[in-house]
């Protein structure tokens, strides 16, 4: 696998979705600015898609430190890919007394899904502006309990990325809706998102399906590649269902401190 390749196209699918998900779209110094101020986490916030001239990257780091602070976020943060230019972009980073977050980004290698295992367990995929159902399935999983703005933020985060042309799937075993997730597609690469089962009918097969019929829609939709940023306990599935580590996002933050710190560039 071409890395390099691969995090250029990831990161496009992923910093594409973001920005929109979020309360910029803005782009600067060949960069994109993630502004999530309801979320001050360095993956939520921050400078990604960097692709900027060795000379312009102390330019770039200081122009996003006004920028956060601004917005009155507490810290600033830039995601790091082995597509990041300059390429010692974190180590420069980290020089500078940033700390850093590493995230797994895995790919599918095209090895075959297994056949499903129940006969009564099919996926749908929803039409567009279609997606409560997906949503209802999805808080049950992600969001127990929650409410108000966190809510709210979750339920933005599906109709967003139905606007902006994701097929969300629900899985129905029985009849019942029990799972789901989402396709991005951007360019080359479809990214997998929210993939979900409620906890009664894990172990069922139930994402298994997801995967395949996300999968399937990516390549029939011109995607040459299938990425996703597994969580802990749904790492080991999809080693099992063919997905390799190709490398590690880098999210490197820096906590703002002194009143001094807020200059200005020009």
């Amino acid at each position: 696998m071409d890395v390099a390749l691969l995090a250029d196209l990831w990161e496009e699918n992923q910093e594409h979705l973001k920005q929109h998900l979020g309360e910029s779209t803005q782009e600067a110094f060949g960069a994109r600015w993630v502004l999530m101020p309801s979320a001050p986490y360095p993956r939520y916030n921050h400078v990604g898609y960097i692709r900027v001239g060795c000379d312009e990257a102390e330019e770039l780091i200081a122009a996003a430190r006004v920028y956060f602070r601004e917005q009155g976020l507490p810290q600033v943060a830039f995601l790091t890919t082995p597509a990041t230019q300059p390429a010692d972009l974190a180590q420069r980073l980290l020089r500078q007394g940033y700390r850093s977050e590493a995230v797994p980004v895995m790919v599918w290698d095209g090895t075959p899904l297994p056949l499903p295992r129940r006969p009564d367990l099919r996926v749908v995929r929803l039409r567009q502006g279609d997606f409560e159902l997906f949503w209802q399935v999805m808080r049950q999983v992600f969001f127990p309990g929650a409410t108000g703005g966190y809510l709210a933020a979750g339920r933005k985060g599906v109709e967003v990325a139905d606007a902006l042309g994701a097929f969300h799937y629900v899985a129905f075993l029985g009849g019942r809706p029990v799972g789901g997730g989402t396709l991005y597609r951007r360019g080359r690469m479809g990214g997998i998102y929210n993939l979900c089962t409620l906890p009664a009918y894990q172990r069922l097969g139930v994402a298994t399906e997801v995967l395949r019929t996300a999968i399937a829609d990516a390549l029939e939709n011109g995607c040459d590649y299938v990425g996703l940023t597994p969580t802990a306990m749904g790492r080991r599935l999809y080693q099992r269902l063919g997905f390799r580590d190709v490398y590690h996002e880098i999210y490197l933050s820096q906590r703002f401190q002194r009143p001094e710190e807020r200059w200005r560039v020009h």
